[in-house]
């Protein structure tokens, strides 16, 4: 996955359970992602990484650039209103927290995201 330009992003994520992805803004992609956060969104690691980011929010694009403005900017955000579309086409309702950090002049972004699909079944 990383070249040898890029930070092994992986071997932070291979340690948490947690549904959790370095992303490359600029670029809208994805540069690592652990276990739970391939399983959420049903796609293997190498899937994931060939698909665009834009692609797991096709219909909120605006809103997802905002909270992408207000994180490069403060360094750090949080939303429950983002929806991730998996793989089969669900699109699941999530709290999302991401922060942005640099290496070497480039931004990245870690997100940390959790599935509220069971909250929305409760609220009906």
């Amino acid at each position: 996955m990383a070249t040898s330009d890029e930070p092994r992003f992986e071997l932070v994520l291979d340690r948490t359970s947690d549904a959790a992805f370095i992303l490359e803004p600029v670029e809208d992609r994805f540069l690592a992602a652990s276990s739970a956060g391939c399983t959420m969104l049903g796609y293997s690691l190498e899937e994931l990484l060939q698909t665009p980011v834009s692609r797991i929010h096709p219909g909120e694009l605006p809103h997802l650039e905002g909270v992408l403005r207000t994180v490069l900017r403060k360094g750090h955000d949080s939303t429950t209103t983002l929806t991730c579309r998996t793989r089969s086409g669900t699109c699941l309702p999530t709290d999302t927290a991401l922060w942005a950090f640099g290496d070497e002049g480039r931004v990245y972004l870690l997100v940390l995201v959790r599935d509220r699909s069971d909250h929305r079944g409760r609220g009906r």
